[in-house]
């Protein structure tokens, strides 16, 4: 960002955001304000403030939020971090690092066409951006040139993951309606078809075509004129380069099924070198625009060697591409270097069909599918904005510089593009940090969960071929929790008309019945092991009762007419569980069971439904399912209610989360609950997982 753009503060706007400080307006649009401010530590940031009347939108503000947690998620290469995200004074905010340097509509519309060295330098860091946006699981939908800053250290990309917000505000869209920017949109957009992470990759195309010309492939003219062109014309690339001008044309078919994914073109255009190669080869091409002639052309700076040119044609692959398509038979490298960012005015998206809603139990949903993570790499230090053209001697240091970080990103994407696929099954020597301890399971001996249950209560060493049956039998045996000591397990027997509490040995011997229960429902440890938390029913409502494992009389924690369940006892002492005393959809409360009629606290607050909490081992942090029950995802939150964050993402259903015994990994199940996939995830949010075996139907993990 040029400091020349930056405008000084009215009246109206603010001058504290958070525990950020404002200085200076950086632009607005569709969503909002965006303000240059400063951190407690006097690092520079960009906020970017939504518009009050959307910020009073509960359907915008809670996919907002989502969206911005989702987008934390993604790995700094080439892309602008994303910070944090809140409220405060009555407005939504989302903080990103600041970039200093100009966007790239910006630097072509003041100089024109970039240099062989630049384009070459853009067209990988944007490929590497998409790469990390879609392993998170995200679509950009409004990649542009003005979301793309050209920093010193290299290409930017901004306003990726909130772009889905818009749709889902529902007082500003509109069934049918296609919201987007002319010229960057893909025909699918256009003609409302399903939005995959190929539309990202069409604007690649357009964005690269631009940046070597200085125009849209599908020239200018009115939105219907461009989006009759997107949909039906062919696209003018001549001012492209051949190694280019091939992989710019795999991404601009129409069909995107037939277009190459992300990784496939950064595969490309590095050529398949090693990691050495590549680090010289981007840290060459790459040269900073503000230290360039500002006269400079195509014409002045050697173009890098070529990578090689992508096969004529490549073969449609069978859906449409994503970030985890399977790749060429290339040897994986890399991709340029991770950096600070500001933030443009906002993209806006297509709007999606809210999916339907299904009873709890009973959702259907596609296939799981496989999410990967790449570990961000520490962004450079800040720098302060708005300074004056830098000398000979200072370009020199920042090329240097450049080329560090471009050779820390090139280490991180080999890691990433060479890291064993979360589809493969988990062998158990992958990671080192892996738990070695077993799951308890459920073990489906038949088809037709949840409407039939054939349930086994097992236990489950990832890596294993198979589960162990610890109970077995023609009743149904559901929801196995391990004792504080792990010599005992809990489980919840259905039957037809009601459900009973029984634990069992370890070992699977000594299964015994404790009490009656509500169904559908699981049983919970006191910290000491001596007793079992349970729902039961008490005049027709959902009451939490305790009970001692030894015999004696159940006490009842709850009294109120609310509906509530999913009981969860913490190490220190707490019960965690859902409950719609508040409204309509399900929040997470916590109370104490030694103050029956004490006070909850609530530790969500956003609307979403949220159920099946789950403490981690040491009682500082609770996992939750959030979402609808056709698409939801594993979030955590801290114990006050601070901090809440999305740990999972995605398209298919997300649920039964299980902590490790050291609380560093999660279990949890993705998929439709007819054929359930048992993952693992870091609790980070890395290097997530499948660990079910080959074979077999296991559901609600609790590891051991």
């Amino acid at each position: 960002m040029d400091a020349t753009s930056l405008r000084e503060l009215r009246p109206d706007d603010p001058t504290r955001i958070g525990r950020y400080r404002i200085e200076a307006k950086i632009g607005e649009g569709g969503m909002g304000a965006v303000y240059l401010g400063r951190d407690p530590d006097e690092r520079p940031v960009a906020v970017k403030v939504v518009r009050a009347e959307l910020a009073g939108d509960r359907t915008f503000l809670a996919r907002f939020h989502d969206e911005a947690a989702n987008a934390q998620r993604v790995a700094s290469f080439c892309t602008a971090q994303v910070l944090e995200h809140g409220e405060d004074l009555g407005l939504a905010y989302m903080v990103t690092e600041y970039i200093d340097g100009p966007s790239l509509l910006q630097h072509v519309s003041d100089k024109g066409a970039l240099s062989p060295g630049m384009l070459h330098g853009v067209a990988v860091g944007v490929a590497a951006a998409l790469v990390a946006i879609h392993s998170a699981g995200l679509v950009h939908r409004d990649l542009k040139p003005s979301n793309v800053l050209l920093s010193i250290s290299g290409p930017r990309v901004i306003d990726f993951g909130i772009a889905r917000a818009l749709d889902m505000a529902s007082s500003h869209t509109r069934t049918g309606q296609v919201v987007g920017t002319p010229g960057w949109i893909a025909p699918e957009q256009i003609t409302t078809q399903q939005v995959t992470p190929a539309v990202d990759v069409f604007a690649w195309g357009c964005l690269v075509a631009f940046a070597a010309s200085g125009r849209n492939p599908f020239g200018q003219g009115s939105f219907q004129l461009l989006a009759a062109r997107a949909v039906h014309a062919d696209p003018e690339i001549d001012d492209l380069p051949a190694p280019l001008a091939g992989l710019v044309q795999a991404a601009l078919r129409k069909d995107p099924a037939q277009r190459p994914s992300a990784r496939d073109l950064l595969l490309a255009l590095v050529g398949g070198a090693g990691e050495a190669a590549v680090t010289t080869e981007l840290g060459e091409a790459w040269t900073s625009p503000p230290a360039g002639d500002p006269g400079a052309t195509s014409r002045d700076v050697p173009a890098p060697s070529p990578a090689p040119a992508p096969p004529p044609e490549p073969a449609p692959s069978p859906a449409a591409p994503t970030a985890q398509s399977p790749s060429p038979p290339v040897p994986a490298p890399p991709v340029p270097s991770p950096g600070p960012v500001t933030t443009a005015p906002e993209p806006v998206a297509e709007p999606e069909p809210e999916p339907p809603t299904e009873p709890a139990y009973e959702r259907r949903t596609d296939p799981p599918t496989e999410r990967q993570y790449v570990a961000p790499v520490a962004p450079p230090g800040p720098r302060p904005g708005g300074r004056d053209r830098p000398s000979r001697r200072t370009t020199l240091i920042a090329s240097t510089t450049a080329a560090v970080l471009t050779a820390a990103a090139v280490a991180g994407a080999v890691y990433y593009l060479n890291r064993p696929s979360g589809n493969a099954r988990n062998t158990g020597a992958e990671s080192a940090t892996f738990p070695a301890d077993p799951m308890f399971v459920r073990i489906d001996t038949a088809p037709g969960w949840p409407r039939e249950c054939h349930g086994d209560i097992g236990v489950y060493k990832p890596g294993d071929r198979s589960a162990t049956t610890l109970v077995k039998g023609s009743q149904c045996d559901i929801l196995p929790e391990r004792s504080p000591d792990g010599k005992l397990v809990a489980f919840t027997r259905q039957r037809p008309q009601r459900a009973e509490a029984w634990v069992v040995n370890a070992d699977g011997s000594g299964a015994r019945k404790v009490t009656d229960m509500a169904r559908g429902t699981r049983l919970t440890w006191s910290p000491d092991g001596t007793r079992l938390a349970y729902m039961g029913d008490e005049d027709g409502v959902r009451q939490i009762f305790t009970v001692p494992l030894r015999g004696g009389p159940a006490t009842q924690v709850t009294t109120d007419s609310s509906a509530k369940d999913d009981p969860m006892w913490s190490s220190k002492g707490r019960i965690v569980f859902w409950s719609k005393r508040d409204g309509d959809a399900e929040q997470i409360y916590s109370l104490d069971p030694n103050d029956p009629g004490g006070a909850w606290k609530r530790l969500t607050s956003d609307g979403v439904r949220a159920v099946d909490p789950e403490w981690s081992p040491d009682g500082s942090r609770v996992a939750f399912v959030r979402g609808e029950a056709t698409g939801s995802d594993i979030w955590l939150v801290n114990a006050d209610g601070s901090g809440a964050h999305a740990l999972t993402s995605g398209v298919v259903r997300d649920m039964d989360p299980a902590w490790s015994r050291d609380g560093r990994w999660l279990a949890y199940v993705r998929g439709d609950v007819t054929e359930p996939v048992i993952h693992a995830i870091r609790a980070g949010g890395e290097d997530d997982r499948v660990v079910s075996p080959e074979g077999s139907t296991l559901g609600h993990p609790n590891w051991s």
